[in-house]
C-alpha cells in the first residue's frame, strides 16, 4: 500500500511534458551549438587546424542544423538550400544564438 502510495505521489509530482504534434519534430541544437561554441573558441586560440576539424564535423554530422550553415559560410563553402542563417553569420560576431528572437 505504501509503495503504490509513494508511486503515485512519485507520478503526480513528476513535470508536465508539453506535447507535440505527429508530424511536429522538436528543435534540438544542444549537440550542434556545442560543436559551433567549440570552434569558436579554438578559433579565439588561434587553432585554425581543430576549428576547421570541428565545423567539418558539425556539417558532415548535423548538415540540417541551423549552425551547419554557419559552419559552411565560415569555411567558404556554397551555402545549402534553406540555409536560413547566412545573414545573421555575416552581420554578427559568431557567438549569437540564432534562435534568438524565435518565438
Amino acid at each position: 500500500m505504501k509503495a503504490a502510495l509513494l508511486a503515485l505521489g512519485i507520478t503526480l509530482s513528476a513535470p508536465y511534458q508539453c506535447g507535440t504534434e505527429p508530424n511536429e519534430r522538436p528543435r534540438e541544437d544542444t549537440a550542434p551549438k556545442a560543436l559551433w561554441v567549440l570552434a569558436e573558441k579554438f578559433d579565439k586560440e588561434g587553432n585554425s587546424s581543430a576549428r576547421e576539424t570541428t565545423l567539418n564535423q558539425l556539417i558532415e554530422v548535423y548538415p540540417s542544423s541551423r549552425y551547419a550553415g554557419r559552419a559552411r559560410q565560415a569555411l567558404g563553402m556554397p551555402s545549402r538550400k534553406g540555409d536560413s542563417d547566412d545573414e545573421s553569420t555575416e552581420k554578427g560576431s559568431g557567438d549569437e544564438d540564432p534562435e534568438q528572437g524565435d518565438d
